[in-house]
This record gives structure tokens, C-alpha cells and sequence, in this order.
């Protein structure tokens, strides 16, 4: 299977065309074993087509010396020539810590190679250890040590059979073993050595003094001894409850255990190096590995080996997870050149960058300059990958840190560079998990149930993260689900029966985003991998894979399942929900289907089709047919109130998407209502319970975008009621108030009616009634429910406002009409005429009650006038107006009589009366209105006097409006501004605002 090329970010360097593996990385031709550091075989020479391992100079020319290697090496440089210096150093690390490497490192240091041959970090630390040592061409304190290298590795060593190779006589014990090293490299002198302990080890107890003094004559003839012990649990956990087998008892191990690092402890010259597998009490709280330890004799051995060596020994750690990355970099890249180095650094401040223009989306600590360090520091591969590996794959019983990691990514590295990947880090989501080598090393850490997650979730040709990304060009051209599935899969396999499964949403994040990546898309992406994956789980904001399958599976066969009519009766339900609000409307009708479910009452109703019945843009669509029939019937009646009737129904084009995630909606809350029967582990129910709170919400994202489809009935005077569709939106709010906000912002819903607009209908569509000289307010409220080409009121309510608006018009007479309580059909005049000025008031206008046209309103109003005139009546109250009308007699005004009769002292008496003869040529007049109802003041002034004063022939009237406004506090700047705005443009003479 081909690893697939992922797409990075088009402004940012691929990490191809910056660093190069070596070679035999970038072939393939590499093996386990290429990683696999073996002291015996180093030791022993048998380590062949390995110079990286073999040869001091190449060994620490691909070594990183990270600072505890540093600090080891250092003090063992001043403990064997003689300084101060630690004499026992437990190497006490994980699985695959670098115990083994860091042996290596001891054991080629004090092989006698000339110092100025190794690296320059090998020379400095040898300097820094020596700082008094003279150093030249003939001169060299660490070449010229002559250290007895000793080097046991438990695993090589049998228990149970004496050793004969390369001349041994028999050995049988580690202190026979050692002491035949001791000898050095000549097999005589060899021989020599194990005579001294020979009886001990035929014995199988401990050497005791014969040993001590052979470690004493050999530190005197000048060489120093170096005591490397590796494995030492493996092979002492073979004598547990043995008393048979040549090496002793598993009491006489312990025994010499103790006397060997005493004994370390007060021979100057001698260092004693133990690799002990590290325990939970240094690492996490309590035992070693099991698999390292060997099970319960392991954890015997290792105990004991833990009390005896710890009593002297310091305990010591190779490298921190910085320092790892640094080794694994250069054990699989080629160092990168200056100009690699530059692009590194733009590299890493790019990826810096981009967390910090998402801040929030990715772990905090991704935006600081410490982080971008770390991806300089471990370039190519994103330190997230290596965070994975380190911190949750560690924790797999056969995975081994360095070693572990250096298989696993040379595999990787190989793939992407075959499969030309462009993207400019190696992160989780794109190691290539489908490639067999990739996936070899996967099951070699779990079991080959996991094969099948891979190829169906993951990362297989045919798994569900491909189809979505094949589905989805927008996914598909940066492989973004794969991606996606790779990362949470490389977050799964270390936390796999854990209580904190895989990743949260910012890891998932961090391990899938370049810079150029859409994060939004990411988190569609993942969502549609959750509702479609068999093997994925989510549980709150933390998402993984287990090898058993999720309830995914069960949920999509059921959502398949159900019938049609369950989907749309699901939604019915939950458009009854929905409109229980209900706004402008009277009411609100939800999953409507046949005519006569919505009242034809004059209220204003919104119907809601039924789920089946859908709007697209052919007119035969099924909602436009029904639509068509609901506007004209009410069950088996003829509908009157068409122009109170709103229709909302499904858009036929988005009505999949809901009854897809409706489906998934009801198939979840079965599966979270029931985990009992389905037998549910903890996990399977979480998943099934978050699904349900995520697909609600989808629900009701569904809900909105589908019944977005409004048919407004619409109507030219003189055509046919039909029906207009209009696009509701989206936003928020329930259907009810969505629906009403568009259709009042598009004008076809009014919520308040001014008189002008009331006047044009009376006087356009309405002329042919309104030529009558009146209309009743209930034909006029009927008018408004029955016919399209009026505007749609809400209520009533609306109208008779418009209605009462009329006694604020200055211009009635104009835009207006006048009221009357009733008409009397004998003579045709008006019972109970009320018109604008009037007082009082009307506050209701009943449905009795008519719409006068201006000119018969004035023309009864001139003749009533007359009459009073001819009768000396005292009043023009209006008559008939009823009580519940608000009517009362208004003040008694004078008649207009011809010039120069009726009362002359009631006018023209401010110079102290009228003279006799005298003509009067010039009236005037103050008045101070009512600020709130000068509008009535006004109407009252221009009837009672101005109109009289004008009916004189030759009269010219100049009126003079004088306005004067306090406020204590001052006014605002805003009306301030307004006012002087206002002023200039109404042209006034004299205007401005006082401080005083």
C-alpha cells in the first residue's frame, strides 16, 4: 500500500528539500538490529557491518552527547584518572532509555583511542574533566589510560551451562567472568586471572577476597577498571528458587552484588556501571516494566538489585525528551548545512506563528518561543509526534524509548520520501500508517486486531477517512480526515485502557494543521469521521480508537432503518416544539397536511407543511401544490382571510441533510437510552451520550437551514391570489420570529400602518367603495384579511391606530377622513361626526363605526353649522357619538356670522371696546398651546378663526409660530444638533440655543 502525499502549506518549505536521511534511511536497507545496541557484541567483536557501533571514532561522531551523557562520561573521565568521581552509577531508565548506548559510549571513551580522533564535544568534556591535564601530540590523559574494560551483559551469559568460548575453562559464574576479563586481552593472562577464583566459581559462591585482591593487583600494576554490568535482572531472575544450576544461588548473586560495589567504592581507579530497569517508584509510582523485568522472579531480582546497588550507587538519566529528539534527528538525518539552518528557523517561526493567529485552538503552550525551539530542536519530525511517541508510546509494554522510535521513524521517514511528501514537518498526521513496513511495527507493539482498525478508520485505501476525503474536494485536496484519523490513531495506541483516552480537540488540532489548513474544516472533518468510523470514539472533547468496534456501527443500521413516516413524525415534533412561540401570529400550525388544520378566522396564521411535503423551484413541486390549495380552502370551505395566511415549508434540496442527521439523531438517543440492554461498556455509553448532545444541536442547525422556504400570498388588483416565495434565514430565534422579522423586513407584513398609507388604498384599490362617501370599519378590517394587494396588518389592532392617527394630521383633509358612529340611511347623514379637532377624542373605533371622506364630512359639519347659526343653539357638540367611544361635549364655540354683526364684544376689546363708526381693520391674537396635543389646539384655531377670519373678502393672515424650550439640565449635544439641522432647513427666521 503507497503512503499518501498530504498537501502542506503552499507558502512553506517542504522539510524534503531541507534536511536529507541517511542513506541507508532514505533506501530502506536498514534492519532492526541497526538500532539495536548489543555491549556483548561490541565487547566480544562480533558486531560486524556496524562501524557506527564498532569503531570509536564513527560511534561518537553519530552520537549526540545530550547533557546526562555528558555528565557521565565527565565523571568517569576524573574517577579513573585518579580525581574525585562517582565509583557506582546505576543507569536506571525506561525501556529503550539509552542505557545500553550509554555503556557503549563508557566503553569506547577508555579504548585507548587518541582523543583528538573523536569529536570536539569528546575532547571538551575530557578537558573540562582534566582542566590541569597537558594535552599534545605526545601527550594525550585519555589515550594513555590503561582501563580494564570488563563488560557482563546478562543476556548473553547462560546460568545453566559452564562457558567455553574463545578458550574460557568452563566459567560458570558473573565473578568468574569477570575476573577472566580482568586479565586483559591476552588469553594467558586471562587464564591467569580466573585461577584466582576458580574454586569460587566451581563453588558457585561468591569470590569475596580472592576477588578483592586481584581487583587490587591489577589497579596496582597501573591500570584502572571500568565495570560495565548490563542485563543484570535477566539474568538473576534465572536463579530464583534454583540451588542447582552452575551460577550460584539467587541469594549469592545478591551477595556479590554487595561486595562488588563496596568494593568499587574504595579502590581508586575502579568504576562500577549497572543498567537496572527503571521502576514506577523512579518513573511512575511503583514496579518496572514487565516485560523488560521478566515478570514476578524479574521483580524479585529487581528489587533486590535495587536495595544493594542503590545503597552506594548514583542513579542517573541519559536524556530528556529535548535531548531524545536531538538523538533521533542525528541517528536518521544528515546534519543540515547553514542554509538548511536558516530555513529551519523560517520554518518554525511560520508554525509559531500560525498558533498565535489561532490562539485558542492549539495548546497554550505552542505559542511561545520555548516551543519554537523545540521545533528547531527536533526538525523535521513536529515535536508533537515525538510528545506522542515518548510520553504516551513509552508506556507499551514492548516499546523501547530511543530504540522503539528510531525503528518506527525510519520506516516513516522511508515511506514519505518514496511517496515524494511535500508538507514541511513530519507530524502525526502525516505518518503514513497504511504502509505495510509502517504498520508491521505498530502490531509488533499490539496485537494483530489492530490491522483491522487501520485498514477500515484509518489509513487504508479503502477505510472510512479516504471515502470522506474522496466525497469532499475540499477535505480530499489536503487529505484532511486522513489526516485527521492518522493523528488521533497515533494519540490512541499509547492510552489504549487508560482513563484518558487519545487526544482532546487542541492535540488532535496540533498533530493535523499546517498553516494554510482551514481549522474549521478540521473540525467538520472529524465530525464526519466520528458519525461514519466504526472503530471511533469520542467522549466530551477527547477522541481515540480501540480495537472493538464503537456503537457507530449499530447506530448507522438503525438510523438506516426507520420508515419514512417515523423521520418526518420526529420532525413534526419537533416543529410543535418550535411553535409554541409565536410572535405576530395568532397562532402557529406545525406539520400541516390537510386544508382544514388551519382556522380561517381573520387571525393572522403561519402553516408549517408537513416534512413530506417540500418546495423546490418547479411550480409542481409538492408544497407549491398544496400551498396553492391551502390558500384557497379551509377544509371544505372556501378560504376568506387568504392575505392572514403564511406558509413555511422544507427547501426539497436541503431536505436530505435532515432526514440524514434526523436519522442519526434518533438512532443515537435509542442506543444512550438503552445501555443496559445493549450491554454498553462505559466508553460505548459516553460516546453514545455525546453523540446525542452533538447531533441535537446539528438537529437544530438542520431544522433552520431546511424550512427556509416562506410562500407569501401575493395579488395585483386585478389578477388572482398567488402565492410568492421568499427565503427565510438561518440565525437564530425560533421559525416563528425568523419568519416574521423577513417578511416585515421585506414589506409584506406591517406592524404599524401610517394614515397616509391607509389613505392611498382607500382612495386607489378601495376608490370604488370609498366614492360612496364612507366606508364601515368592519368591511375595511375584512378587506385587509381577504386581498393580497393590501398590505398584511398583524392584527386589527394596526388598523384602528392608523385609524385614530387621523386626529394628529394637520392635513385630514387632505390624507384623512373623519369618524362617525353611525349613518342614517333615511336622509344620509352621519350620526355622531366626529371630526379631526373634535374633542374629545375617539380611543377605539368599533366595527359600526364609519371612515368619512372629508368633503361630506364638512359639508354635514357646514350645514349643522348653519343651523345652529339660524337657532341660536349654544353648541356644535357632535351628536350620537356613544360613551364607549370616548365622546364628550366639547367647549361651546361662537358661529361665524356675516362682518359686522353678532357680538362685538367679544372680539377687538385689548384697546378698551369698539367706538362707534369706528371700522376695524386689523385683528390679533395669542394662544400658548399644549406641547402634547397641540395638534388639537391647532386644528381648533384654524376652524374656530382662521376660517372666519379668511371668509372675509380681502383679508391677509400672517401667522407667526413662536417656540421656546427649557431643560434644566441642558440639552443633549445630539438634540442640539438635530434642532439647529432641523431649523435651518425648515428656513426658520430667528432660531439658536441660550446658555442662560
Amino acid at each position: 500500500m503507497a503512503a499518501t502525499a498530504t498537501v502542506a502549506g503552499t507558502t512553506i518549505k517542504p522539510w524534503r528539500e531541507v534536511i536529507t536521511p541517511h542513506r541507508d534511511v532514505l533506501t530502506g536497507r536498514f534492519s532492526s538490529s541497526e538500532f539495536a545496541a548489543d555491549l556483548h557484541a561490541v565487547a566480544t567483536g562480533t558486531a560486524r557491518d556496524a562501524p557506527e557501533y564498532t569503531d570509536p571514532t564513527q560511534f561518537f561522531a553519530r552520537t549526540f552527547l545530550t547533557s546526562g551523557l555528558n555528565e557521565l562520561l565527565r565523571r568517569a573521565v576524573q574517577r579513573l584518572a585518579g580525581q574525585s568521581g562517582s565509583p557506582v552509577v546505576n543507569l536506571q531508565t525506561q525501556f529503550g532509555g539509552g542505557k545500553t548506548h550509554s555503556m557503549l559510549a563508557l566503553y569506547h571513551l577508555f579504548s585507548r583511542t587518541p582523543s583528538h580522533t573523536l569529536t570536539q564535544g569528546v575532547q571538551d568534556l575530557v578537558h573540562e574533566a582534566l582542566p590541569d591535564a597537558e594535552f599534545s601530540d605526545k601527550v594525550d590523559p585519555l589515550g594513555d589510560l590503561d582501563v580494564r574494560r570488563v563488560a557482563l551483559v546478562g543476556t548473553w551469559l547462560s546460568s545453566g551451562q559452564p562457558n567455553t568460548k574463545d578458550g574460557r575453562p568452563g566459567i560458570r559464574t558473573l565473578w568468574g567472568e569477570l575476573a577472566w576479563q580482568l586479565g586483559g586481552p591476552d588469553p594467558t593472562d586471562r587464564l591467569v586471572a580466573y585461577e584466582r577464583v576458580r574454586s569460587s566459581d566451581e563453588l558457585g559462591v561468591p569470590a569475596g577476597e580472592a576477588l578483592s585482591s586481584l581487583v587490587q593487583d591489577t589497579i596496582a600494576a597501573g591500570s584502572k577498571i571500568l565495570v560495565l554490568i548490563d542485563e543484570w535482572v535477566a539474568y538473576a531472575r534465572l536463579l530464583v528458587g534454583r540451588d542447582d544450576l552452575p551460577a550460584g544461588t539467587f541469594e549469592a548473586q545478591f551477595t556479590f552484588a554487595q561486595h562488588l560495589t563496596e568494593l568499587a567504592k574504595t579502590t581508586p581507579g575502579m568504576m562500577l556501571v549497572v543498567s537496572i530497569p527503571a521502576s514506577d517508584t523512579l518513573d511512575n509510582g511503583g514496579g518496572g516494566s514487565a516485560l523488560e523485568v521478566g515478570g514476578p522472579n524479574g521483580m524479585a531480582a529487581l528489587e533486590r538489585l535495587q536495595q544493594v546497588v542503590g545503597r552506594t550507587a548514583d542513579d542517573w538519566r541519559p536524556a530528556n525528551n529535548v535531548e531524545s529528539f536531538e538523538i533521533v534527528r542525528r541517528r536518521l538525518f544528515e546534519e543540515p548545512d547553514a542554509a538548511a539552518l536558516a530555513d529551519i528557523a523560517a520554518v518554525s517561526k511560520q508554525y509559531i506563528k500560525f498558533y498565535r493567529d489561532n490562539t485558542g485552538m492549539f495548546p497554550s503552550d505552542t505559542t511561545t518561543g520555548g516551543y519554537e525551539a523545540r521545533i528547531r530542536a527536533a526538525y523535521p519530525v513536529h515535536p508533537e509526534l515525538f510528545d506522542r511517541l515518548y510520553e504516551d508510546w513509552s508506556t507499551l509494554p514492548k516499546f523501547q524509548r530511543t530504540r522503539g522510535v528510531l525503528q518506527l521513524m525510519s520506516h516513516v521517514i522511508h515511506a514519505l520520501w518514496v511517496s515524494d511528501d511535500r508538507s514541511p514537518l513530519i507530524t502525526p498526521g502525516t505518518v503514513p500508517i497504511g504502509t505495510p513496513e509502517v504498520t508491521g511495527e505498530i502490531t509488533k507493539l499490539l496485537d494483530d486486531s489492530w490491522k483491522t482498525v487501520v485498514e477500515a478508520d484509518v489509513d487504508g485505501e479503502t477505510s472510512t477517512p479516504a471515502a470522506i476525503d474522496a466525497e469532499r474536494p475540499s477535505f480530499g485536496n489536503r487529505a484532511l480526515t486522513r489526516r485527521i484519523a492518522r493523528t488521533v490513531f497515533v494519540g490512541s495506541i499509547g492510552t489504549v485502557g487508560t482513563a484518558h483516552r487519545g487526544l482532546d480537540k487542541q492535540h488532535v488540532r496540533l498533530g493535523t494543521a499546517v498553516p494554510g489548513d482551514a481549522l474549521s474544516h478540521i473540525g467538520d472533518a472529524r465530525e464526519l469521521l466520528g458519525q461514519r468510523a466504526t472503530y471511533f470514539y469520542e467522549d466530551g472533547d477527547r477522541y481515540w480508537y480501540d480495537r472493538s468496534a464503537s456503537v457507530t456501527r449499530l447506530a448507522a443500521e438503525r438510523a438506516a432503518g426507520y420508515p419514512e413516516a417515523d423521520v418526518h413524525a420526529e420532525i413534526t415534533d419537533l416543529l410543535h416544539l418550535d411553535a409554541r412561540t409565536k410572535d405576530a401570529f395568532s397562532g402557529v400550525h406545525a406539520g400541516v397536511q390537510d386544508t382544514g388544520e388551519v382556522p380561517d378566522d381573520g387571525g393572522l396564521r403561519l402553516a408549517v407543511l408537513h416534512p413530506r411535503l417540500t418546495w423546490s423551484q418547479e411550480k409542481t413541486s409538492s408544497a407549491a401544490v398544496f400551498a396553492a390549495e391551502l390558500l384557497t380552502r379551509s377544509g371544505t370551505a372556501q378560504r376568506r382571510h387568504r392575505n392572514m395566511l403564511i406558509i413555511v415549508c422544507a427547501d426539497a434540496g436541503r431536505m436530505p441533510d435532515l432526514d440524514g442527521v434526523i436519522r442519526e439523531y434518533m438512532a443515537w438517543r435509542s442506543i444512550a437510552d438503552d445501555p443496559e440492554s445493549l450491554a454498553l461498556t462505559i466508553p460505548q455509553a459516553n460516546q453514545a451520550r455525546t453523540r446525542v448532545a452533538r447531533l441535537k444541536a446539528a438537529v437544530d442547525v438542520r431544522l433552520r437551514s431546511t424550512f427556509t422556504a416562506a410562500l407569501v400570498p401575493a395579488q395585483e388588483a386585478a389578477g388572482h391570489p398567488e402565492n410568492s416565495f421568499v427565503r427565510i434565514g438561518e440565525g437564530r430565534g425560533m421559525l416563528a420570529e425568523r419568519v416574521a422579522e423577513k417578511i416585515t423586513s421585506e414589506g409584506l407584513l406591517v406592524r404599524q400602518l401610517g394614515l397616509a398609507l391607509l389613505h392611498m388604498r382607500l382612495t386607489g384599490p378601495l376608490s370604488s367603495a370609498w366614492a360612496t362617501g364612507h366606508v364601515r370599519m368592519s368591511d375595511l378590517w375584512s378587506w385587509y384579511t381577504e386581498y393580497p394587494y393590501l398590505q398584511r396588518l398583524t392584527a386589527r389592532s394596526v388598523l384602528e391606530d392608523a385609524v385614530l392617527s387621523v386626529s394628529r394630521s394637520f392635513m385630514w383633509q387632505d390624507e384623512g377622513f373623519a369618524l362617525a358612529a353611525g349613518l342614517d340611511e333615511s336622509t344620509g347623514s352621519y350620526i355622531g361626526l366626529w371630526i379631526p379637532g373634535d374633542v374629545p377624542e375617539p380611543t377605539i373605533v368599533p366595527d359600526t363605526w364609519y371612515l368619512v371622506r372629508p368633503d361630506r364630512a364638512t359639508t354635514q359639519r357646514a350645514g349643522e353649522t348653519a343651523v345652529a347659526t339660524a337657532t341660536g343653539a349654544p353648541s356644535l357638540a357632535p351628536r350620537g357619538a356613544p360613551s364607549d367611544a370616548g365622546a364628550i361635549a366639547r367647549p361651546a364655540m361662537v358661529p361665524s356670522e356675516p362682518a359686522g354683526q353678532g357680538d362685538q364684544s367679544a372680539v377687538g376689546q385689548g384697546a378698551g371696546g369698539t367706538r362707534p363708526g369706528e371700522v376695524m381693520r386689523r385683528f390679533y391674537g395669542t394662544k400658548t398651546l399644549d406641547p402634547v396635543s397641540y395638534v388639537k389646539d391647532w386644528n381648533l384655531l384654524r376652524e374656530e378663526l382662521i376660517s372666519a377670519l379668511t371668509a372675509a373678502d380681502g383679508t391677509a393672515i400672517e401667522i407667526t409660530v413662536d417656540i421656546q424650550a427649557t431643560n434644566p439640565g441642558g440639552f443633549p449635544e445630539h438634540t442640539i444638533r438635530t434642532v439647529r439641522e432641523n431649523a435651518d432647513t425648515l428656513g426658520l427666521d430667528q432660531k439658536g440655543f441660550e446658555s442662560q
